[in-house]
C-alpha cells in the first residue's frame, strides 16, 4: 500500500476508535444518569406509600384500643406512627391556628370598604388599604403553604422508616399485613418499586459491561428484593384484624375524602 493510502488509513481508523470512544463515554454517562433517576424515583415511592399510610392509619389510631393492641401490624406502625404523628400535630394546630387568621383577615377586607371610593384621593387611599391587606393574606398563605410542606414532609419519613420495616418483616418471617387498606398500599408500593430496581439493575449490568467488568454492579435488592412470597397471615384481637385473603396484585389506589385539616390529625 502506498505510504499516503496507509497514511490516510490509519488517521480513518484512529478517528473511528475515536468516535466509538466518544459515544461509549456518552452512554456510559447517560446510564450514569438513569441509576441516579431509579434512585431517586424508589425513593418518592416510598415517600408517597408514607403519605397514603399515614392519611389511612392515622384517624384509626385516634382510639384507646389501637395503643393496647398486641397485634403484629399494630405493633410494627405504633413506633413509627407515634414519632410522626407528635411532629405533624404541632404543625396541624398551628396551621389551624393561620386559617382562622386568613379567614378574619379576608373579612376584616371584605368590610372595609362598605362604599366605592367617589374621589381620587380617596380610590388611591383605599388602594393602599387593600395592597396592605391583601399582603397580609399573602404572608398568612405562605406560612400555611411552609405547614403542608412540613407536614407531608414527616409523612414521607414515616413511609420511608415503615417501608423498611414491612419488607423486612415479610422477607425475613413471611409476615404481609393483616389489614386490607395497609396490605394494598404496600404490596403496589413493593411492585413499582421491584420494577425499578429490575431496570436499576439492567443498567447497572449494561454500565459494568461497557466499563470492562471494572465497575462493581449496584446494589439492587437488598434491602427491597423480589415479590413477595405467597404466604398469608392473618392477625386477631388487635386493632388491625382484617382477613389478608387478597393477593399481592392488588391495583388499589388510596382515595380520602376527608377534610385535609382532620387527615393532618
Amino acid at each position: 500500500m502506498p505510504l499516503w493510502d496507509s497514511v490516510k488509513a490509519g488517521a480513518a481508523a484512529a478517528a473511528n476508535k475515536a468516535a466509538d470512544a466518544t459515544k461509549i463515554a456518552a452512554h456510559k454517562t447517560k446510564l450514569k444518569a438513569d441509576l441516579v433517576l431509579c434512585d431517586r424515583d424508589i425513593n418518592n415511592c416510598k415517600k408517597a406509600f408514607g403519605v397514603s399510610m399515614y392519611d389511612h392509619i392515622s384517624p384509626l389510631s385516634q382510639t384507646a384500643d389501637f395503643y393496647a393492641a398486641n397485634d403484629d401490624l399494630t405493633e410494627i406502625l405504633r413506633p413509627p406512627l407515634i414519632i410522626a404523628q407528635k411532629e405533624i400535630q404541632a404543625l396541624a394546630a398551628k396551621r389551624v391556628k393561620l386559617k382562622e387568621d386568613l379567614a378574619a383577615a379576608e373579612a376584616r377586607r371584605a368590610g372595609a370598604f362598605p362604599t366605592p371610593a367617589e374621589t381620587a384621593g380617596q380610590k388611591v387611599i383605599n388602594f393602599g388599604k387593600a395592597s396592605a391587606m391583601h399582603s397580609n393574606e399573602t404572608k398568612i398563605k405562605a406560612e400555611i403553604s411552609m405547614l403542608d410542606a412540613r407536614i407531608k414532609g414527616f409523612k414521607q419519613e414515616f413511609g420511608l422508616s415503615l417501608f423498611a420495616i414491612l419488607v423486612e418483616a415479610e422477607d425475613t418471617r413471611g409476615y404481609l399485613p393483616s389489614d386490607r387498606q395497609v396490605r394494598s398500599i404496600y404490596d403496589q408500593t413493593r411492585q413499582d418499586i421491584n420494577k425499578l430496581l429490575a431496570k436499576k439493575e439492567k443498567k447497572s449490568e449494561e454500565l459494568k459491561a461497557l466499563s470492562g467488568g471494572n465497575t462493581e454492579s449496584s446494589n439492587t435488592h437488598a434491602n427491597n428484593s423480589n415479590t413477595h412470597p405467597m404466604t398469608t397471615q392473618q392477625q386477631t384481637n388487635g386493632a388491625f384484624s382484617d382477613n389478608p385473603s387478597s393477593s399481592t396484585n392488588h391495583t388499589d389506589t388510596f382515595t380520602n375524602n376527608q377534610d385535609p385539616d382532620l387527615l393532618m390529625l
